[in-house]
């Protein structure tokens, strides 16, 4: 057994910080009170029929495509969904996505990078460790994109026998979420420029542009019969927030720790003979739409400033966390071709393990902080049933921020709405929720 761990210790490494990564995440969850958007999830995935899910995607209330709600809806006919489920199986795309990220770089820059680039991005992405908490389908987004990444390494050679495998991916991309195609789109750009030796027209591959047909010709189908009734919430776009995007992923200073090891690791081994190692091949097409992909906070940033479309959330961008991951292990792959001897390797890296481990555990003590009842502004929506002592039903005037509390259910709870476009929404939106209507009154 020793024999073994010591082998495959960059595989115990990662399991450790998944397993830290993930019992920190349930934690959170049990803390963490139902919100309005994991209710609209959990009310789009859970119909009868066929009939009552198409109808619930085109009236906009889960304005994306349906790919995460089409995919619940058909797990709900086995397994019984509830929200807290819905959690949990963000946290397991999220683990997934992280598992791909490290087997994509892994296979560019060697197991070390990947690992180093990986446990650091994990352990502080502020997006994987909210997102992983959450009943949507961001999670699925995120995996998507380590997906879609892992098929261009697999496609590099032009190897046909993964055609369907990459127009699935980037179908899936596509079908998450309507920004899935900007990030496919941008991917296509990488192919583009770096086939240089084919026809303008064969640089992208058929099973991209494929997809890209199909998912214009069904955005075009979900855009003309949705409507968006959540995406109408201010956005902040100030130079803070962009510049808060990029360092939420990775705080670029944490990088310096495994590269001083590796320093003074050099100076004390200066004497050491050392042979040469081979140097890591790199691939261009991954390195541009990791470029590409981290540059979209960025792209979208300045559009929200030059028009009036602002679609500045961090988390519809959460595929660049794949990309971050990328460029970080290829710049842990430049310093490790440096490096004295492979065995000394495990300073650092040990060292970023301890190093990610605090970090995770002190982003979930100040998460835990947050979601405490005394200080979580979320509970103070829900009414505590020993309130309710009558018979008599508790009427809730206002928006969409009280409906956590239908989850009293028994008809403890009526939706007094006098917004008429609510309302109408709100009837369609589940059986379960009663409505009133005062305004005429």
């Amino acid at each position: 057994m020793k024999g073994y761990i010591k082998s495959n210790k960059h595989f115990v490494i990662l399991f450790v910080i998944l397993f830290f990564f993930a019992s920190s995440v349930r934690q959170l969850q049990s803390l963490k009170a139902p919100w309005v958007d994991e209710c609209y999830s959990y009310y789009g995935v859970w119909h009868d029929s066929f009939s009552e899910f198409y109808i619930s995607m085109l009236t906009g209330i889960n304005f994306s495509p349906p790919l995460y709600f089409l995919f619940n809806f058909c797990i709900q006919f086995v397994f019984p969904t509830s929200i807290e489920q819905l959690r949990l199986q963000s946290l397991v795309f999220t683990l997934i996505g992280i598992v791909l990220s490290f087997f994509l770089t892994r296979k560019i820059f060697g197991t070390t990078p990947a690992l180093l680039a990986t446990i650091l991005v994990l352990s502080q992405s502020s997006l994987l460790l909210s997102q992983a908490q959450e009943a949507r389908h961001y999670a699925m987004f995120f995996a998507c994109g380590a997906w879609v990444l892992y098929m261009q390494i697999l496609n590099d050679g032009a190897v046909k026998k993964y055609n369907w495998l990459t127009f699935l991916a980037h179908t899936c991309l596509c079908q998450v979420h309507y920004l899935g195609i900007i990030f496919s789109f941008l991917s296509g750009i990488s192919y583009f420029l770096t086939s240089k030796n084919k026809g303008m027209w064969q640089r992208i591959p058929m099973p991209i542009a494929l997809c890209w047909f199909a998912s214009i010709a069904s955005y075009l189908f979900y855009l003309t019969r949705q409507k968006s009734v959540l995406n109408t919430w201010p956005k902040p776009n100030e130079l803070s927030d962009l510049l808060a995007s990029y360092n939420d992923s990775l705080l670029i200073i944490t990088i310096i720790i495994p590269c001083i090891a590796l320093l003074l690791i050099k100076k004390s081994k200066r004497e050491t003979e050392i042979p040469a190692k081979k140097e890591t091949g790199c691939s261009p097409a991954i390195m541009i739409t990791s470029v590409l992909w981290v540059s979209v906070p960025f792209i979208f940033w300045l559009i929200s400033h030059i028009s009036q479309l602002n679609l500045f959330v961090d988390r519809y961008f959460i595929p660049k966390e794949v990309a971050v991951i990328v460029l970080v292990a290829y710049g842990f792959s430049f310093i490790f071709q440096k490096s004295p001897i492979q065995k000394l390797e495990n300073v650092p890296m040990f060292g970023t393990l301890g190093l990610s481990l605090v970090i995770i555990l002190i982003s979930t003590k100040r998460a835990a902080f947050g979601l405490n009842k005394d200080t979580n502004y979320h509970h103070s929506l829900l009414i505590d049933k020993s309130s309710n002592k009558t018979k008599q039903p508790i009427i809730l005037e206002g928006d969409h921020r009280y409906f956590p509390n239908a989850y009293l259910g028994d008809g403890e709870v009526v939706f007094d709405l006098k917004n008429s476009e609510f309302k109408e929404i709100y009837s369609k939106f589940s059986k379960k929720i009663q409505l009133i209507d005062t305004s005429a009154k």
